[in-house]
């Protein structure tokens, strides 16, 4: 019979990523909610990645495999993987990272419960190259908690969020080349007038990161954050005050 259920495209790219591929793909196929597909793209990779994702799709037809020419970046690459999917519901998967087994079916039940919700995140526990835990999110649940700072590590984790795309309009889903560093807070920011965001409480993620890098990387590039925030209050009519976009830097200057 037929899968009943809406299908969830999960966009995968890939560079050079042989080392956690395996285990990232497996957390992925395993997946309790099962009508998904994988759209990987490997953007012109130098080691087996390749060749793993093309070992992993002999074995499951769920998985589409596609390869860059040349090497493109995130941003184009996953522009492609957007370009590609099929399905009405869009998540996102670092090639370093391991979804919990539950992480789609628990977010595809909230989006049908809180049919105003365009976006839900989850919590996400870090861990190091040697799967050591290294610490645990503590992100906002309330859209108005989010939308004072919706950043990418801050207040969202974009690998854990999942997208309804049945209520944005055509091509929202776009990434700027030009916003690097912050390609996925410009993507937060174009969701916002479109629906609410929200994260779950549940700890569905596994992230390959020190949590603190966020901040940093936030500090260091202190001037493009102030274009994000002009280009979204001009672009998208976001209105928190300047003061509360900027709180993570204000409460550990």
């Amino acid at each position: 019979m037929k899968n009943s259920k809406p299908l969830i495209s999960i966009l995968l790219p890939v560079h050079n990523a042989e080392k956690y591929l395996s285990d990232c793909l497996n957390s992925l196929l395993f997946q309790t909610y099962k009508n998904v597909e994988i759209v990987a793209i490997d953007d012109k990779s130098s080691d087996k990645s390749c060749k793993i994702l093309n070992q992993f799709k002999k074995k499951d037809k769920r998985i589409r495999v596609y390869k860059n020419i040349k090497r493109y970046g995130i941003a184009v690459t996953l522009n492609r993987l957007v370009n590609k999917a099929k399905g009405n519901y869009i998540a996102f998967m670092d090639t370093n990272d391991i979804s919990s087994p539950n992480r789609l079916k628990k977010q595809y039940k909230f989006l049908i419960q809180n049919p105003g919700i365009v976006a839900v995140g989850s919590q996400c526990t870090f861990i190091n190259d040697k799967d050591k835990k290294i610490g645990k999110s503590d992100f906002p649940l309330y859209h108005y908690q989010i939308y004072e700072n919706p950043l990418h590590g801050i207040s969202l984790q974009f690998e854990t969020v999942l997208i309804n795309k049945t209520i944005l309009p055509k091509d929202v889903l776009k990434f700027n080349v030009n916003s690097h560093p912050f390609i996925y807070s410009d993507i937060f920011m174009k969701l916002l007038p479109f629906g609410k965001f929200a994260n779950m409480e549940d700890f569905l993620h596994y992230h390959r990161n020190d949590p603190k890098i966020y901040l940093s990387d936030l500090k260091r590039n202190i001037f493009q954050l102030i274009k994000l925030w002009l280009r979204s209050a001009s672009l998208y009519d976001y209105q928190p005050p300047l003061r509360t976009f900027f709180s993570s830097l204000i409460k550990t200057a």
